[in-house]
């Protein structure tokens, strides 16, 4: 897809293409030396761009910090998100992003400016997961494994079909159209408008490119920033179900007697240990681990700030740390199931597993002491 825009004194050729797409590659670097730019833009930040060149993944990162640093659920759809983009290639000798550092190749070789003008990976992935409703982020992950893979990737760069692609994700999740898509053309419409040039080619995914054009020549976007839910839902239920579970015990103790309190502190105990331990079973954790989900799992559930899923990740973390090789490998990994085979890949799925776990266990165990407030 390639498509001129004209801005009086300077021209600039917008060059869609399939992340995935070896023609895509080939594209870029025909549409480059045929145009002959002073300047060259690429739908990259420093840290993506980095890591397509060393393919380092996610060598340098402590998961375990990362985690307890409350970015889990980060890392664990930025993993989901790169599967997901190698599911689409797969059968294709191609890397996803190859046709991004095809572009700087071109560029270097005729010995051409370049500017990497995408927003920052990790800015755009906050803000989205800023933004999204307790609803999407139920339905992101299944919308992401019944995804199609068998779509002919160079379908992805005709204009009917982005378009409609981009609409149904809009309607789907509005915060991941808003952050991944229109943010950054707004972002990367602003690097190339503040740059120095006079004919100007700039490579971006196919889904970018209607929109970058108007913001181009229009610039009618203002920053993103996401504001949630106004209803907290979130904190809510982080902190409102533990001490209603407290309250409820209180009550029960108080008023029906000791031997009923026990029975039902005794009950919402395992129901709050069983589920993150069958996480942990899911995930296929260490021993260790899963006896650490049974008994750490009722207690953590009372203190919302520490989740049964970071103190799971960080017992399979501290006790199984991933091996380098396996930090560099956990990006390259083509489906969702060699994530089990990866011990990196493990420690977030015993964080994403059993705090599922912990959550389901917290949502039954309020239930059931909801229920059981009459003597």
């Amino acid at each position: 897809m390639r498509r001129e825009i004209d801005l009086g004194d300077r021209k600039l050729t917008l060059v869609g293409t399939a992340h995935i797409s070896e023609e895509s590659k080939r594209e870029v670097r025909d549409t480059i030396e045929d145009v002959d730019p002073d300047h060259v833009f690429v739908e990259l930040d420093q840290d993506r761009y980095e890591s397509l060149r060393q393919e380092s993944g996610w060598r340098d990162t402590d998961l375990i910090e990362a985690i307890r640093g409350g970015k889990g659920f980060l890392l664990a759809s930025t993993l989901i998100f790169s599967i997901y983009q190698r599911r689409m290639g797969l059968g294709q000798d191609i890397k996803p992003g190859e046709e991004l550092l095809e572009a700087v190749d071109v560029a270097e070789e005729r010995d051409v400016p370049f500017s990497l003008v995408d927003q920052s990976i990790d800015e755009t992935f906050g803000k989205t997961w800023k933004a999204f409703s307790l609803v999407e982020k139920l339905k992101l992950p299944s919308f992401l494994f019944a995804a199609g893979e068998e779509m002919d990737v160079e379908e992805l760069k005709q204009e009917s079909m982005i378009d409609s692609l981009t609409q149904e994700l809009g309607a789907e999740f509005p915060a991941v159209k808003k952050a991944f898509i229109d943010d950054r053309n707004r972002r990367m419409a602003e690097e190339i408008l503040d740059t120095d040039f006079s004919s100007g080619v700039a490579v971006v995914g196919a889904a970018h490119v209607s929109g970058l054009e108007n913001q181009i020549l229009e610039g009618t976007d203002e920053v993103f920033e996401p504001s949630g839910s106004t209803v907290p839902w979130m904190k809510v239920t982080k902190y409102g179900l533990p001490a209603f579970i407290v309250g409820s015990l209180g009550y029960v103790f108080m008023t029906c007697g000791v031997t009923q309190g026990f029975t039902m502190a005794r009950n919402a105990f395992l129901v709050n240990a069983v589920l993150p331990f069958i996480g942990a079973l899911i995930a296929r954790a260490s021993p260790l681990t899963a006896v650490t989900s049974f008994f750490a799992a009722p207690f953590t559930s009372l203190d919302p700030a520490l989740g049964a899923g970071m103190v799971a990740a960080y017992v399979e973390g501290k006790f199984n740390p991933p091996t380098v090789q396996e930090l560099e490998d956990v990006v390259k990994l083509e489906g969702y199931r060699d994530l089990w085979g990866n011990q990196a890949g493990k420690i977030l799925l015993v964080f994403l597993f059993v705090t599922l776990g912990s959550a389901i266990a917290t949502v039954l165990a309020a239930l059931y002491l909801g229920t059981g407030l009459t003597c």
